[in-house]
């Protein structure tokens, strides 16, 4: 998988699905098994619609249906989701992520005394990203900020499935091939933004 970087929010784990397929075929997948569990969820006018089509494969490709997703999602991030606008259909990235103090600019960083997110100490990453949590020690005062970014997602070349598949493998290609699309698109439109919040520019923005 790439690595974490302080713009790389979302990446595929493409190697971790084959591996984890039940019959060790080429084309196994787990997240075709999940794929295949929640077709009802997709409904019929949105099998051939690149949007709607998308943004059901992410869900199902995320937590908290797969854990681990076949998509994963930068740990010290809370959540990044696809929707479509209740407005006009259009797909919207949002991107929910913990905001520690030090993340503030001085003169509005509260009082040392309260308490901040601190990083998961059971949560092991071994590229520099960890889950955060709240504080374990809860008999102190503690202010938890967090940020909502949302993104429109108007320039993506987003891919168009099939709509019918008569064999299950081409329904897991259609989806693979979407969150491809969503993934690049993520990082790209949202990594510099996100780093320039909590990342290595943090408060730059």
């Amino acid at each position: 998988m790439t690595a974490w970087s302080s713009t790389t929010l979302v990446r595929i784990a493409d190697d971790y699905d084959r591996e984890m397929g039940d019959s060790g075929a080429p084309l196994d997948s787990r997240f075709g098994r999940y794929l295949a569990q929640h077709m009802d969820d997709l409904w019929d006018d949105d099998r051939t619609d690149p949007k709607a089509f998308l943004a059901w494969a992410w869900r199902v490709g995320t937590g908290p249906i797969m854990s681990p997703g076949y998509v994963r999602i930068r740990p010290d991030l809370g959540a990044v989701r696809l929707t479509q606008s209740q407005e006009d259909g259009r797909l919207l990235v949002v991107i929910e992520t913990p905001v520690g103090h030090g993340q503030l600019a001085q003169g509005v960083r509260p009082p040392y005394s309260m308490r901040d997110w601190e990083t998961d100490r059971y949560d092991y990453s071994s590229d520099g990203y960890s889950r955060l949590q709240d504080p374990m020690d809860e008999s102190k005062p503690a202010l938890l900020l967090s940020a909502t970014l949302r993104l429109p997602a108007d320039d993506w070349k987003l891919h168009q499935p099939a709509g019918k598949w008569p064999v299950e493998e081409l329904l897991i290609d259609d989806a693979k091939q979407a969150v491809a699309v969503a993934v690049a698109g993520i990082n790209d439109i949202a990594g510099h933004r996100v780093a320039k919040l909590i990342g290595s520019e943090g408060g730059a923005w």
